[in-house]
């Protein structure tokens, strides 16, 4: 989870940002709403987008799972994750999600170096096939936060004077951290300012003892298992990179990591699904730091922007979350891709959490984001987000009832949206919160069907009015409707 930071000099970097044309999405026959996952691909150039291969324009709503990170253990007595079961899915589901972003982390994947999990690799083959069946794809996302789970303050650990212990968190395996002895305490309590945590990274962006190079080899390996798979709606690089010595020199070493990762990912499809579709490649930017890193796009134009925001969440910077999508956006559009929302949540009062999610999901439609995923769907109640360290005794004990039930803990978690669209879509205005009306507007060369997602509890199919319209149907799934209005032409649509 991302705590927001003002950042410095928003443009200077867009120089480096590449340019190249972004290609036609490719023809096809149209799938209707029933034909299940097509693969996707992203475009660049100055209208940027992310395309199913029927030529439809999609936008990927859901949730994060993190039911299979592999998080610092607080107490044994409170487990750090919920299990994942057949009701998670079928509740993603109900809430008309087409997207499941994954947390996945590498100290799970290879916890001994060269020796890859393969039955954890089965478990995240068997979450994508659940989301599939469900009518979800899946966002491989290789997480971390503050580098390493290995990474804390002992408990008899004496912190310099004003400095704060700081807990474990996830991410690298213990053979990929280094620390080189340096104070694992916060000066102000925040879990990246730990020095230990600064020095790790600063070691893995020199690529020190290879774990750079191990870092892209993982990803062939991950690439290997899903070539070819339409499920998947791409590779989420790195979550939240940290900061090393500094903002520069950080932003360029993780843009030579991203693109050994990348070439690694390519090598993986070409070698295992050679002819198939290539995944999307979704990048982040520095934690806290500039959102543009200096990269090269001269060898792939299948990526997509993913940061997060917060802004508002746990500051009270009146207009920072709207300087924040709209900065992103920014970012996205000097980098010629499409961006999408990775993770989101506000976590005050049900009131201001409504309201501020509502003012994130109107940014994200205004905008032009191709989709996102808040955070997140359960909290377990010995995750590192959810507890303090070390915990006493009575704390344990006041804790162990509620172990039972992970809770949700994001407001407005569904909403209407038009999960495809034919061609290209112009405007997006739907309800922010629940159910209600939802217009959108585009235009196509060739007849096609848009598919929407309409939340409701009505046994009345919601009513559809518009332009260039052909036809249109509706059928009752768990939660509401999906809609299915052929359009032509320049068309709108409303439902409602």
């Amino acid at each position: 989870m991302r705590r927001p930071r003002i950042w410095v000099a928003l443009g200077l970097l867009l120089v480096a940002a590449g340019c190249a044309p972004a290609p036609t999405p490719p023809p096809g026959p149209d799938p209707g709403t029933d034909a299940g996952l097509l693969p996707l691909r992203a475009t660049r150039g100055t209208d940027a987008g992310l395309f199913d291969s029927a030529g439809r324009q999609v936008t990927l709503r859901g949730t994060n799972f993190n039911q299979l990170g592999d998080y610092f253990v607080t107490d044994p007595r409170l487990p750090t994750v919920a299990s994942l079961d057949d009701a998670d899915w079928d509740d993603a589901q109900a809430m008309g999600f087409n997207v499941i972003r994954l947390v996945t982390t590498w100290s799970a994947w290879e916890p001994e170096r060269g020796r890859y999990d393969l039955a954890y690799a089965d478990r995240v083959r068997d979450a994508v096939e659940q989301a599939n069946a469900h009518g979800m794809y899946v966002l491989v996302d290789l997480h971390q936060d503050a580098w390493s789970k290995f990474v804390y303050s002992p408990i008899d650990h004496v912190c310099p004077t004003g400095w704060q212990r700081t807990r474990g968190w996830d991410g690298a395996p213990e053979w990929a951290t280094f620390t080189d002895g340096e104070e694992t305490c916060s000066p102000d309590g925040k879990r990246e300012t730990s020095p230990a945590v600064r020095r790790a990274w600063i070691n893995f962006y020199a690529n020190r003892d290879g774990i750079r190079d191990a870092f892209g080899d993982l990803w062939y390996f991950i690439a290997s298992r899903f070539a070819g798979d339409p499920g998947v709606a791409g590779f989420d690089l790195l979550n939240e990179p940290g900061l090393g010595s500094s903002f520069d020199y950080s932003a360029s070493a993780l843009s030579s990591a991203y693109a050994d990762a990348i070439a690694n990912i390519r090598a993986a499809e070409r070698d295992h699904a050679p002819g198939a579709p290539s995944h999307p490649i979704f990048f982040e930017p520095v934690f806290g730091g500039f959102p543009l890193i200096p990269f090269d796009f001269s060898t792939d134009d299948n990526l997509v922007f993913a940061p997060h925001t917060y802004a508002e969440s746990f500051d009270d910077i009146a207009g920072f979350l709207d300087f924040s999508l709209e900065g992103y956006r920014t970012a996205a559009d000097a980098y010629r891709t499409p961006v999408f929302l990775g993770e989101y949540g506000a976590y005050r009062g049900d009131e201001f959490n409504r309201k501020w999610a509502s003012r994130v999901h109107r940014l994200v439609d205004r905008l032009g984001y191709v989709g996102d995923t808040w955070w997140q769907w359960e909290q377990a109640c010995g995750d590192p987000h959810n507890t303090s360290y070390p915990l006493s005794e009575e704390e344990v004990l006041r804790r162990l009832p509620g172990c039972a039930d992970a809770r949700s803990i994001q407001a407005c978690p569904t909403r209407p949206y038009p999960r495809a669209t034919p061609g290209r879509l112009t405007a997006l205005e739907a309800e922010p919160c629940g159910s209600g009306p939802i217009t959108f507007s585009g235009s196509t060369t060739a007849p096609g069907t848009a598919d929407v997602w309409f939340p409701s509890d009505s046994v009345e199919p919601p009513a559809v009015t518009g332009a260039g319209i052909t036809s249109v149907s509706a059928r009752a799934v768990p939660g509401g409707w999906r809609v299915a209005a052929v359009v032509n032409g320049s068309y709108t649509v409303s439902i409602g």
